[in-house]
């Protein structure tokens, strides 16, 4: 397998800069989950939104605050803890009772979990307008698989989502305006191909926790270009996002204090390494997913990355490979032990 070879410099400060803006250049790197929902309320007001991953002070619970304010028909919230999600309906709601925000219990690291969660979300709604799919794990230290014997990163980054999004699939073929699925990946894809052969790493003896986030994140992207392809022509959606470098959010809780010091993630005085990195608000990053959701302007370049608000042309060939992607398909097909054929 190649060394992770992911520099923060070159690969997010640098391509910044040649970034292409997406609608007419109204949104940009400062754009704000608020400023986006406001801009795109037509497309929110009155449409079925998913969100997987939520927790408080995540990217995704920002979204969801920003999309709520936004009237949806119904905002679906999943997680795999009760808890997280009451926690971020409250703070979204407020003080209003209100009845278009609904908990989804789902549990990514568990197929029969992810099942289950599906056929209740089917039983909520007949149609999905978008779906986020923003959970995820980071760089965690050791090696572990699902109970299907699968790479924990893999598992829950991608083959959860996998199932996830193709089991509520006639929801989202249902969207009058056509649906958009968000996958949420980042910078890091570019330091790892997916190992088709190999995804466990020969079964951990090869373990690398950067390269295991890295090829779950080219899988994320991979994924978008699989929908496009498989989907498109019935007016669905998809594209990745990478919101870039957060640092106020709990995704990199596996990664301590020292690893972030010595790798210039961070400064010796334990602050984030703002002349490294240009690290973003979190209403900065889930602006992406908003855009990304909802933007209609950019329906032509579905399959694509979205970054700091734009289509970003930087990102690594092999994680838009459309060879790769159906390998990823037929690969995720065979890890489920479900095939998913549209004609």
């Amino acid at each position: 397998m190649p060394e992770f070879n992911f520099n923060p410099t070159s690969d997010i400060a640098t391509s910044a800069l040649t970034r292409k803006p997406v609608s007419g250049g109204r949104f940009n790197v400062h754009t704000t989950s608020d400023q986006a929902a406001a801009d795109l309320a037509s497309g929110i007001t009155d449409k079925t939104v998913i969100i997987t991953g939520v927790s408080p002070t995540g990217i995704g619970a920002d979204a969801a605050r920003a999309i709520f304010q936004q009237n949806p028909k119904l905002l679906i919230l999943a997680s795999r803890s009760l808890e997280n999600i009451n926690a971020v309906i409250n703070e979204i709601r407020g003080s209003k009772s209100v009845e278009n925000v609904k908990p989804l219990l789902l549990d990514l690291s568990d197929l029969t979990s992810v099942r289950k969660a599906a056929d209740e979300l089917l039983r909520m709604t007949a149609v999905v307008d978008a779906l986020i799919n923003n959970a995820g794990v980071m760089m965690v230290p050791n090696f572990k698989t699902t109970s299907e014997g699968i790479e924990w990163h893999f598992a829950i980054n991608h083959v959860g989502h996998f199932l996830f999004t193709n089991l509520i699939m006639p929801a989202l073929l249902k969207s009058q305006d056509g649906a958009c699925v968000v996958s949420v990946s980042s910078a890091a894809h570019r330091g790892s191909i997916v190992h088709f052969e190999d995804i466990n790493f020969n079964e951990g003896k090869n373990y690398e926790k950067f390269l295991a986030y890295a090829q779950s994140k080219s899988a994320n992207l991979l994924f978008s270009v699989g929908l496009t392809q498989k989907l498109g022509k019935k007016n669905l959606r998809s594209f990745g996002v990478d919101p870039g470098g957060i640092p106020t959010t709990g995704i990199s809780r596996d990664i301590s204090m020292e690893e972030r010091i010595e790798r210039g993630w961070w400064d010796k005085n334990g602050n984030p390494n703002t002349e490294l990195i240009p690290y973003k608000s979190v209403e900065q990053g889930s602006a992406n997913y908003i855009v990304a959701a909802f933007d209609r302007t950019i329906d032509d370049q579905s399959g694509a990355c979205i970054t700091d608000s734009a289509i970003d042309p930087t990102t690594a060939p092999h994680a838009l490979d459309p060879e790769s992607a159906k390998k990823l398909w037929a690969l995720s097909e065979k890890l489920v032990g479900q095939e998913f054929s549209y004609n």
